[in-house]
């Protein structure tokens, strides 16, 4: 799993995150989301700008509400089965059409160590790849998502 953040001056270096081992099933934790936040938005944060993220659980769990309040980081508020209109969605896609268009053999990689090293090196290139003009562009374009997705009731919009 990767985790990035955006914002109109910024986009930070992936963190790949990590499975908690600490869990019965090894997978994704509140503790593994913290790890990522540590390494990507403490050293870019400024103290009351708004920290976007979606209602997964590892995001809104007990544990990441207090790192965030410990940490002074005000997070917008998300309601939940609301549409998705978080810009990160869109530069995730913009990436994925990167690496393939870079690697269409991703496909052929294994599940092992040596593998997960090349995605790792290859995400990172991709990722070099996605301009700061075009985020600046999709976080631009919020507010006209909000109205878009306000006229449509919630429903389907363009976006």
């Amino acid at each position: 799993m990767v985790w990035a953040a955006i914002s109109l001056e910024i986009k930070t270096l992936l963190i790949f995150m990590v499975r908690d081992e600490e869990n019965k099933n090894h997978g994704y934790t509140a503790r593994s989301y913290i790890s990522a936040l540590e390494d990507g938005i403490l050293p870019i944060y400024q103290p009351g700008q708004p920290f976007q993220q979606d209602d997964a659980y590892i995001h809104i769990s007990k544990m990441t509400k207090e790192w965030h309040e410990e940490h002074g980081i005000w997070v917008i508020d998300w309601p939940p089965c609301s549409p998705d209109l978080n810009p990160i969605e869109q530069v995730w896609s913009a990436l994925k059409g990167e690496l393939d268009e870079l690697y269409h053999n991703l496909h052929e990689l294994r599940n092992n160590e040596a593998d997960k090293e090349i995605l790792i090196a290859r995400t990172k290139e991709a990722w070099e790849l996605i301009y700061q003009a075009q985020i600046r562009k999709l976080v631009a374009s919020i507010p006209a998502q909000l109205d878009a997705c306000q006229n449509a009731k919630g429903w389907y919009t363009k976006y």
